[in-house]
């Protein structure tokens, strides 16, 4: 029965038609486990809707990439990627466009602040098509790029890259020990305290939701689960980086839906 459907007359009723079968039961409310277990794992059109929402997702950052220049805010830029989502679907999550220092805060808000010569540049951005999210993350860099960012860079990516291949062995993973793959990379480089939030987590109709991947987490990977893997590691008055794909994990392949380009993007 459905929780709304379900009044206090009914559930008395319920329990003391068990209590007359001699049934031990306890009545559950089921709308969070169909929301979050059975939601995880998407069926053909899900996939469908998803991979079409990165698609557009990656076609605003490439047009986004002839916009940034040098004194132009992160709230321009933000504006600029909700007009071109809105124009084939939704603007799935407040976007996050964070340059300079800013980039160090994970989940910053686009600001006034100007775009200055030499800092690294988050854009986490997500598109929603007919109902459904994509969730993708570049750090890109205008002019030249500080050392230990470049260095970072690398990390980041060679982390994110270590939690795939691991995917691609074609396992039952728990969720916990694909983010290990990538925290663990990260603490052997130097970085462990500066990356502080968890690897990824499922995206279909909400842009967060199951599987949790992170090493709190008690959930298993299954084929047909969309998630994301966005290591990420944040230098307070420096900078950060973080690099966000889309991954469908199929019975016998894994899929990038984000095709967004990962080498250094300096403009």
């Amino acid at each position: 029965m459905e929780r709304e459907s379900v009044n206090i007359d009914n559930y008395t009723k319920l329990l003391d038609y068990f209590r007359k079968k001699r049934k031990k039961i306890k009545l559950l409310p089921l709308a969070n486990f169909i929301k979050e277990e059975l939601r995880a794992i998407k069926d053909e059109e899900e996939i469908r809707l998803i991979s079409k929402a990165a698609r557009i997702t990656d076609e605003v950052f490439n047009k986004l990439l002839k916009e940034i220049k040098e004194g132009i805010t992160e709230r321009d830029l933000a504006l600029f990627i909700e007009n071109e989502f809105r124009k084939e679907g939704e603007v799935a999550f407040p976007v996050i466009v964070a340059s300079g220092a800013n980039s160090a805060l994970p989940h910053a808000r686009a600001s006034d602040k100007k775009i200055a010569f030499g800092e690294a540049i988050v854009i986490d951005i997500g598109a929603k098509y007919q109902g459904y999210c994509s969730d993708m993350t570049r750090t890109i860099f205008l002019g030249n790029v500080d050392s230990e960012l470049k260095k970072v860079y690398q990390i980041v990516w060679d982390a994110q890259k270590r939690a795939i291949d691991f995917l691609k062995t074609n396992k039952k993973f728990k969720t916990k020990e694909v983010d290990f793959q990538a925290r663990s990379y990260i603490k052997d480089k130097g970085y462990g305290e500066y990356f502080g939030h968890g690897l990824g987590h499922g995206v279909g109709l909400e842009v967060h939701e199951k599987p949790w991947l992170s090493f709190l987490s008690k959930d298993r990977i299954k084929p047909n689960m969309i998630f994301t893997i966005e290591p990420g590691i944040y230098l307070p008055n420096i900078g950060g980086v973080r690099i966000e794909d889309l991954i469908l994990f199929k019975e016998d392949e894994l899929v990038y839906l984000s095709q967004s380009e990962k080498n250094l993007i300096v403009l």
